[in-house]
């Protein structure tokens, strides 16, 4: 059984931290005021998220972190006003960045989008471990999950018309379900492109995702839905995502699979019922 790399968690708030330190001190170059006020409260508010992911770790542990509401507004309240002020650093609200500072910026960007990720994640995984999920199924046009592939990736190849199809289920996380097959491919498969085939067959419509990634060895077929498997450690996220699109595809009552042989690519073969 694979087991929650708590390093994984620590390690971007810690390199956001820093990053906003080397700001301060000027070894990146100077900064106007405006932009000090910004690198200050990203790291005040950085360091509020290292204690409530710490928290989370010990204190309260990650399958209970949904039985206490206060967790998530926490870290909202946290996680906003960094997004805010990095917002109007990207923008040049504050004043121009130099080049390296530029770079340095977009590290603390791509980390705290690792970070929110990983708790909406985290937060997902402690309401299924609780019983706890909100559930509300209802029919949907089926084209809303090839936009949300579409939203992450850079292409996505589309079936010459998707079949005017609705399917049952909770359309927030069935959407949610195929951004996480988005991520995996993206981060994990280390491509940014798949083909979309759609298919209707008795009832159900079948989509399948496919992608011409790193794909999975064949010792690592039996593990790809387990939580917090990774094929590679030094992979970002938590291995959470394909755990959760299982859970919420099979909680529609549909299914999913995936097929892959290394350096070929990996294929994702969903199934969703069909509204009546």
């Amino acid at each position: 059984m694979a087991s929650l790399s708590y390093s994984k968690l620590l390690d971007p708030v810690s390199d956001v931290i820093a990053c906003m330190e080397s700001f301060l001190s000027g070894a990146v170059g100077s900064a106007t005021g405006d932009q000090r006020e910004c690198f200050k409260r990203i790291h005040a508010y950085s360091w509020g998220l290292h204690t409530l992911v710490m928290d989370v770790i010990t204190a309260i542990g990650i399958e209970n972190a949904a039985t206490r509401p206060a967790v998530l507004d926490r870290f909202n309240s946290l996680i906003r006003p960094i997004k805010s002020n990095l917002d109007n650093l990207v923008g040049g609200y504050d004043g121009e960045l130099n080049e390296e500072q530029d770079h340095m910026i977009a590290f603390v960007v791509a980390a705290t989008m690792s970070i929110e990720h990983m708790m909406n994640n985290l937060w997902r995984y402690s309401l299924l471990k609780h019983n706890i999920l909100e559930y509300a199924p209802k029919p949907f046009d089926c084209s809303v999950l090839a936009r949300k592939l579409r939203s992450i990736l850079t292409t996505v190849a589309l079936p010459q018309a998707m079949p005017p199809a609705r399917v049952n289920g909770d359309k927030a996380l069935l959407s949610y379900a195929f951004g996480e097959i988005a991520i995996n491919v993206w981060q994990h498969g280390g491509v940014n492109d798949v083909h979309l085939k759609a298919a209707l067959r008795a009832g159900h419509l079948d989509l399948t995702v496919i992608d011409a990634g790193a794909g999975f060895r064949a010792d690592d077929m039996a593990y790809p839905f387990q939580p917090f498997w990774q094929s590679d450690q030094r992979n970002r996220g938590l291995g959470l995502g394909l755990y959760l699109a299982k859970a919420f595809i099979d909680m529609s009552g549909g299914s999913i699979a995936v097929t892959s042989a290394p350096s070929k690519g990996a294929t994702v073969c969903v199934s969703l019922l069909l509204a009546d």
